[in-house]
């Protein structure tokens, strides 16, 4: 683990040479979240399915970047453009939407989060995009980073509330609420969150 004293940030566009840390990292990320009450998502994370998912649309290796510090990946962002494929936010024409951040828990409290952030508003901002997007689940610690880095909170229409109970209800369970944590009401909800460019 890198020290997070004095320990500098950079900030690349994603090579063939990351795929194992980004499988890993994906890997970590996601099987903090559950299908069906039981199977960790991350399962299914691995350098092969890296590797095919930009095979597939090679235009979304330059739009995805990775945090190193002392060489080693520590940090990962995904940002899709319209047209881009994206299977949980249909991205509009002037929107560049996060489809991951990921931060290696041994990293967090170094910026890591707040520099991959700056990045995809650079790279939104590069390519005509007037807002930038995210979704988080309720009682995720980072909501207050997305916060401070001017991202709002919008609003839930209340035909999307019992699509999004089956969701999170199915594909990333129930969890028991632990100590110091958001109300259940609001724990495990998607939130989609929005910044003006």
């Amino acid at each position: 683990m890198p020290s997070s004293e004095a320990a500098v940030v950079t900030i690349e566009a994603v090579q063939e040479k990351h795929f194992a840390d980004l499988a890993r990292l994906q890997k970590e990320f996601l099987n903090s979240k559950v299908m069906c009450c039981c199977v960790p998502l991350g399962v299914f994370a691995n350098e092969a399915e890296v590797r095919k998912a930009f095979h597939k649309c090679p235009e979304m290796m330059k739009v995805a970047a990775v945090a190193l510090v002392d060489d080693q990946v520590m940090g990962f962002i995904q940002v899709v453009l319209h047209g881009m494929p994206c299977e949980i936010h249909t991205v509009e024409k002037d929107e560049a939407y996060v489809y991951m951040i990921a931060v290696d828990p041994d990293a967090r409290g170094m910026g890591i989060g707040s520099k991959l952030l700056e990045w995809a508003d650079d790279i939104g901002r590069q390519r005509g995009c007037e807002k930038i997007s995210l979704d988080v689940l309720g009682g995720n610690k980072a909501i207050g980073l997305y916060e401070r880095r001017g991202y709002v909170a919008k609003p839930a229409s209340c035909l999307s509330l019992p699509a999004m109970f089956l969701f999170v209800s199915c594909f990333v369970g129930l969890r028991i609420r632990p100590s110091g944590s958001p109300p259940y009401w609001n724990y495990g909800k998607d939130i989609f969150m929005v910044k003006k460019l």
